[in-house]
């Protein structure tokens, strides 16, 4: 019982929970709001919307008159494991038997797992049913997504000739999240057997909520500089299921729900940029973004016996989690832009100055431009996000409650008194994204057409790749309309398709259970490139054959995420839980309204 409590507290430590709603690169896709989708990010220099709050608060003094900008992105995330080895990996001393639930709700699948049989000849042999188990190859898994749209709203005012104000709910264009697997994570595999999620200790389920007000100024020193400032205060309230494996390894009967209920309340974050205006055809713009580290709060529900036919299915509840630290990736960004124009840039508020032969006439990039073309590179500080430490409540209890009602309920402590914190590996690395578009007016003042291109490398470690963010390499291209549908109002709709790179980890080097043994009598330690120890084809220990994988063509690392528990048995050593190949892929929707006042 204590070893299957040191693996529930793991399971806590598997997530990383808020920075699902954080601006980051890695975590968001290129395209916050409809215009930057349509022009591939490319908009750091164009201040044409309420959008400047994110991209570049100083261009608040570009806007004129009063603006209220709604948009909406739509993310459809494409994503699939193909995890390589199979279901008898990690299942040590042959695993314990086990019940999988049908998520469906029709019979569970028994797995009669180190249990024999009397074969033909007399001899003992294991349950054929269990053998099935043991050879079955791990199946490919996919995201459900949680289909949600994400929202922009924001408010601005140039108040004079020097000085715009902006307000706003600017939300990032955060990857989506949703669901490995049915309940509890369970698959039916591609034989049409259940089986438990091969990527359940990675996550099953997740899903967040976050509120981002923003409060901007924007400041024109003379005709060449601009500053900016923009304020953000982000509240974020994360639920996040994920799995544990008792003291290591695959056996489904020994496995954990935690579901994780975190929330910060205050994670300040800002963004301050420089806009030059050395011609009246040219901008330039520097802008930084700084984001405060993530020091969640919150706690923990466990449930036992999912999978053990010997326990009822039993939640421990509101076990306390005192901090989850995540550090945040910071942004830099440069952007250029030439603009054909029909007229000099604008002065004024646009209230008190109209153009004197049509009062309606908007001057901004639709009206006074016949096209323009930007570039924009941003370097995103993503290498701070190298690891996660959960720190737990101490002198708290999770129950097991047998099926056999003669005997009685066990509590034993949870978290283990000598391990109170965990640390998750993440190994993210600094990025580069380079943004190319531009719009032309097909017809000014009415119709504009954008389009643009972006390319991001890859920020991740891939021996640590997982499946709670995909910081890969990637190129969008992107598309869309900006029309002025009313003297007063303008419609945009863009469009853009990402081509993600498929990564693929290797599974560690085999190594028997003997040769296992011998390095730890040796050094005392196993390294952590071990993944099929006791994964003998008698399943009785004594056997020496063992399942090895046929190795992929290529790959681009070799795995290295262990399965977080607070510690293995001294026999066993640390499952290593991502081999596979990620694929993924993003097609991105976004409207806006922007109405002129």
């Amino acid at each position: 019982m204590r070893h299957v409590v040191l693996a529930a507290a793991a399971a806590v430590s598997t997530l990383m929970i808020p920075v699902q709603q954080a601006h980051a690169g890695g975590v968001e896709y290129t395209g916050q709001g409809a215009m930057a989708l349509a022009r591939g990010g490319a908009v750091a220099a164009r201040a044409e919307d309420p959008m400047v709050i994110a991209h570049n608060p100083a261009g608040l003094v570009e806007l004129r008159g009063q603006q209220f900008l709604l948009n909406v992105n739509l993310a459809l995330f494409d994503a699939c494991v193909d995890p390589i080895g199979f279901y008898g990996w990690g299942n040590y001393l042959g695993g314990q038997p086990a019940e999988i639930p049908d998520p469906e709700g029709g019979e569970p699948q028994a797995l009669p797992l180190s249990q024999t049989v009397t074969g033909d000849d007399g001899q003992t042999i294991a349950d054929p049913r269990a053998t099935e188990y043991y050879y079955d190859e791990l199946d490919t898994v996919c995201l459900q997504q949680n289909v949600i749209p994400i929202p922009q709203m924001a408010w601005t005012m140039r108040v004079s000739e020097r000085f715009g104000i902006g307000f706003g709910l600017i939300f990032p264009a955060a990857q989506p999240s949703g669901q490995w697997g049915g309940e509890y994570g369970v698959i039916r595999g591609d034989d049409g057997d259940l089986r438990p999620s091969p990527v359940r200790y990675m996550g099953v389920k997740s899903a967040t909520l976050g509120v981002f007000p923003n409060l901007a100024f924007g400041y024109r020193f003379n005709d060449m500089i601009r500053a900016g400032l923009s304020l953000e205060w982000g509240i974020i309230a994360a639920n996040v299921f994920t799995m544990a494996g008792a003291i290591g390894g695959t056996t489904p009967a020994n496995d954990i729900l935690a579901l994780v209920k975190a929330q910060d309340f205050f994670i300040p974050a800002f963004t301050t940029s420089v806009h030059l205006v050395p011609d009246d055809a040219l901008d330039v713009v520097l802008a930084f973004r700084f984001q405060d580290d993530v020091n969640a709060k919150g706690d923990v529900d466990l449930t036992t016996g999912i999978f053990d036919p010997a326990s009822q299915t039993h939640t421990t509840s509101n076990i306390p989690i005192t901090s989850l630290k995540q550090s945040m990736p910071w942004k830099l960004r440069a952007g250029v832009r030439y603009a054909d124009r029909f007229a000099p840039r604008p002065v004024g508020t646009g209230e008190d100055e109209p153009d004197l032969s049509s009062p309606e006439v908007i001057h901004d990039p639709l009206q006074d431009e016949r096209w323009d073309v930007e570039l924009d590179v941003e370097y995103q500080l993503n290498g701070r996000n190298q690891e996660q430490e959960v720190e737990y409540e101490l002198g708290n209890q999770v129950v097991f409650v047998p099926t056999d009602p003669t005997m009685e309920p066990a509590g034993t402590d949870f978290p283990n008194a000598s391990v109170p914190s965990t640390i998750v590996q993440k190994h993210w690395k600094d990025q580069v994204s380079v943004r190319l578009g531009g719009t032309y007016n097909v017809m000014p003042g009415q119709l504009g057409v954008s389009a643009g291109v972006h390319y991001e490398n890859r920020g991740i470690d891939p021996a640590y790749m997982q499946t709670d963010f995909w910081p890969v390499a990637r190129v969008g291209l992107h598309g869309g309309l900006l029309m002025r549908v009313a003297k007063r109002i303008d419609l945009v709709v863009a469009y853009a398709h990402i081509f993600q790179e498929t990564i693929t980890t290797s599974a560690p080097f085999h190594a028997t259970r003997d040769q296992i043994g011998l390095a730890r009598n040796e050094t005392g330690t196993v390294q952590n490139i071990d993944k099929t120890v006791g994964v003998l084809v008698d399943r009785a220990g004594t056997g020496t054959e063992v399942l090895v994988e046929d190795p992929p063509a290529a790959a681009d690392g070799e795995a290295r995420l262990e399965q977080n528990l607070s510690r293995s048995p001294t026999e066993q050593p640390p499952y290593i839980i991502n081999s596979g190949t990620y694929r993924s892929s993003f097609d991105i929707l976004a409207v806006g309204l922007n109405i002129h006042f």
